[in-house]
């Protein structure tokens, strides 16, 4: 028999309808339920097309046994993150603050008053070694509510204060200005982290990039950028692109770009396809396809080609009869990842014929299979297309055939709610590809379900829309019609300079799009804008408040609400206010640069000329540099082999340093390091994780075996800061020698 479930409306939930666990949809019947009865609530967080949520579900959730502990102790909640993403970010939040990591399923034991004092990810059927299964889990939690809530109850409520805390922190102060050196050492910071073999950033597993890549290739166009800054982020920027476009995580079959990739090389994917990922892929590609049209014509081509793709699959697998965007497109079928994607050595041989050897070299392919389990890591007997070249033009032919072939497959399931912010990246995208008609027709669309609603919704789901516009929903959509109408002036500027239409009709048009662009942009600021302080709230007042209301200045899988509404603001000439923003954002922006390239990309307008930071900063404190000493220079070592000497730091007044283990992963810590020789390094105590005044650091230095003497550098970098601001890191070196006795 059905559970509650079934009377929702979200893709997600309605897959566990038919679930054993007796689930409730968010909302106050549950948590009066609980409050009533005096249980715990499991609140369970995923989406649609998450392929671990469904391991759980089958696991887990299917599972009598497991639901008959849920149903007997537990209140059980069930929550898609992509129709209430407050919920998602504050229960992640808890997650991350607890484990240190996040991803969904999500698992999170509250309180009837919906205080977190459990929280993880995924969690097995079973125990394993290194991990509790669900079982052990529920039963142990069930038993100490019985047993310890007043424990449980005071843990709670300690948690509750750190998430308030953390969702209401402000970025640390900075005395950097915004100016080109600030975007040249974003460039730099990305250049630490680019993988020089297979683009992208980092290892694995490796998401799109695709802030990073729109700042980058924005970045290569700046004018007064330094030339070799500028050859080396477009040179990220398109290396980045190209090594996806050759990867397993491209669909080189029917189109489009599957979530991530499990690997290094973007070789093995998860199989899901996410409507954000292709929307910001689609304009990244368009975009660099555009700046190397007159490089190189051929690179220029595989960008388009990939671009087209993206939109021959929109129109093949997920557009809407009014012309709007689906959410996405599920890893699996037929009860297993990748089903849909993969080709064994036979079904190759049985679609392209004569055409198959020459097919399988160029495109990767091995009788045994180049598709490996991810658990195991053996090979699956199946393959999926990597090419090592761009072997597209020759093999067109024999990818319809298969395109063909495929479709007598199970389809994955398709998420079928529409989410604005969605869409409003993908109009976005469409604009940027040239797709003006696609993307007016979906532009139209929402402006008609917003009348129907009486306000901008968050989705769409069979034709009506549903729940309040989150500020992702209306700085997203409000930034693809300044997008549109931009564009729209642009073509129809050109298209009347020869005569083919008249340029009053041109300039209606687009000033139609620029209006609803700024009229959403006034609503938006009315919603959500922080007067006081500066900067975007993610809800309105009109939304649910739970631990506090969070300003979203980090990139997730989507660019930073901030950012979007910044983008915004510089459309409509509120300088004021974006530049309030960035202010209270720069500090972020400064310390963790690969977190919030977007908002960097949006308010690079807005960068200034260089200025002299260090006479700023001697102006506020009297001094902007801190001596360092060591005592003595010559350090003579004892009969032990061990010679010590002090390090000494003189901080200028009103002014200190970071403990050698700060609180907050935003903090520089105090780090001294020796070189190239053994030593040992004692801090002293600190006050409030800070150093200032004078600080004396003792430091022992080995000498190295059969040596009489060894020159060594002790070098010490640190970050100054007043109480509300703080300096970018530096980094000072002293030489010294050990001296045999």
């Amino acid at each position: 028999m059905p559970n509650r479930l079934a009377n929702e409306t979200s893709p997600y939930l309605l897959q566990h309808k038919d679930n054993p666990v007796d689930w409730f949809p968010w909302g106050a019947e549950a948590f009066d339920k609980a409050r009533v009865e005096e249980k715990p609530i499991f609140l369970s967080v995923g989406y649609s097309s998450c392929h671990w949520c469904h391991v759980m579900e089958h696991e887990s959730f299917e599972d009598p046994e497991v639901a008959a502990i849920l149903n007997k102790s537990f209140v059980s909640v069930k929550v898609d993150r992509e129709e209430r993403p407050d919920v998602d970010e504050t229960y992640m939040t808890a997650v991350q603050l607890s484990t240190g990591r996040g991803g969904w399923p999500m698992s999170v034991f509250i309180t009837p008053d919906l205080k977190p004092f459990f929280a993880a990810t995924y969690i097995p059927k079973d125990d394993h070694p290194k991990s509790a299964g669900i079982k052990s889990i529920l039963s142990q939690l069930a038993r100490a509510w019985a047993t310890a809530r007043p424990e449980i109850q005071k843990s709670a409520d300690e948690f509750a204060t750190e998430l308030t805390r953390a969702l209401s922190r402000e970025a640390p102060g900075t005395f950097d200005p915004f100016d080109q050196a600030f975007l040249d050492n974003i460039v730099r910071a990305l250049g630490g982290q680019f993988d020089q073999d297979h683009g992208g950033f980092g290892d694995a597993p490796k998401f799109p990039p695709h802030a990073a890549v729109e700042f980058l290739l924005t970045y290569a166009l700046r004018q007064g950028a330094p030339d070799d800054l500028r050859d080396g982020a477009l040179g990220m920027g398109l290396a980045s692109l190209e090594r996806m476009i050759l990867g397993g995580i491209h669909d080189q079959v029917g189109g489009g770009f599957h979530r991530y990739s499990t690997d290094r090389e973007w070789r093995l994917p998860h199989f899901e396809k996410m409507l954000y990922d292709n929307a910001l892929m689609l304009r990244n590609l368009a975009r660099a396809a555009a700046i190397t049209v007159e490089i190189d014509e051929g690179l220029s081509a595989i960008y388009e080609r990939a671009a087209a793709g993206i939109v021959n699959w929109l129109d093949r697998e997920m557009t809407s009869p009014e012309g709007l965007y689906y959410s996405a497109i599920d890893a699996d079928s037929e009860e297993s990842e990748g089903a849909f994607y993969v080709w064994s050595d036979e079904e190759i041989g049985e679609v392209l014929g004569p055409n198959a050897d020459a097919f399988r070299a160029a495109f990767g392919m091995h009788p045994e299979g180049n598709f490996e389990d991810e658990a195991t890591g053996l090979a699956s007997g199946k393959n999926l297309l990597i090419p090592a070249e761009h072997p597209f033009d020759s093999f067109e032919a024999d990818l319809a055939r298969l395109l063909e072939a495929r479709g007598s497959r199970t389809r994955p399931m398709r998420d079928e709610k529409i989410l604005v912010g969605w869409n409003g990246l993908m109009i976005a995208g469409l604009v940027e590809a040239g797709q003006f008609g696609r993307a007016e027709k979906a532009a139209i669309a929402l402006l008609e379900y917003e009348e129907r609603h009486g306000t901008l919704p968050r989705q769409i789901v069979a034709g009506a829309p549903y729940g309040l516009g989150f500020l992702e929903d209306y700085a997203a959509f409000a930034y693809a019609l300044f997008e549109l109408g931009a564009m729209r002036a642009m073509l129809d500027e050109l298209i009347s300079q020869r005569g083919e239409l008249p340029l009053a009709r041109g300039i209606k048009e687009a000033e139609f799009w620029f209006g609803q662009g700024a009229r959403l942009t006034a609503e938006m600021k009315v919603r959500f804008y922080d007067a006081d302080r500066g900067g975007f709230y993610a809800t309105s007042p009109e939304h649910e408040t739970l631990f506090g209301r969070l300003k979203p200045f980090f990139d997730q899988p989507v660019p930073s609400g901030n950012s979007l509404a910044m983008r915004c603001l510089l459309a409509v000439g509120d300088v004021d206010a974006a530049r309030k923003t960035l202010g209270l954002a720069l500090g972020w922006m400064q310390r963790l640069p690969q977190a919030t390239e977007a908002l960097a990309t949006a308010a690079s307008p807005l960068a200034e000329v260089t200025t002299a930071r260090e006479a700023s900063v001697a102006a506020i404190t009297g001094s902007s540099e801190i001596q360092l000493s060591l005592q003595p220079r010559e350090v003579i070592a004892g009969e032990d082999g061990w010679g010590l000497a002090v390090l000494t730091l003189e901080i200028p007044e009103g002014m200190h340093v970071n403990s050698s283990n700060p609180p907050a992963r935003w903090l520089t810590p105090t780090e001294v390091r020796v070189f190239p020789i053994a030593a040992k390094v004692e801090f002293p105590p600190s006050k409030d994780d800070a150093y200032e005044g004078t600080v004396r650091i003792p430091i022992r230095i080995a000498m190295p075996p059969a040596e009489r003497a060894a020159e060594f550098e002790v070098r010490v970098s640190f970050q100054m800061c007043s109480q509300t601001d703080c300096l970018s890191p530096q980094e000072k070196t002293v030489s010294a020698v050990l001296l045999a006795p």
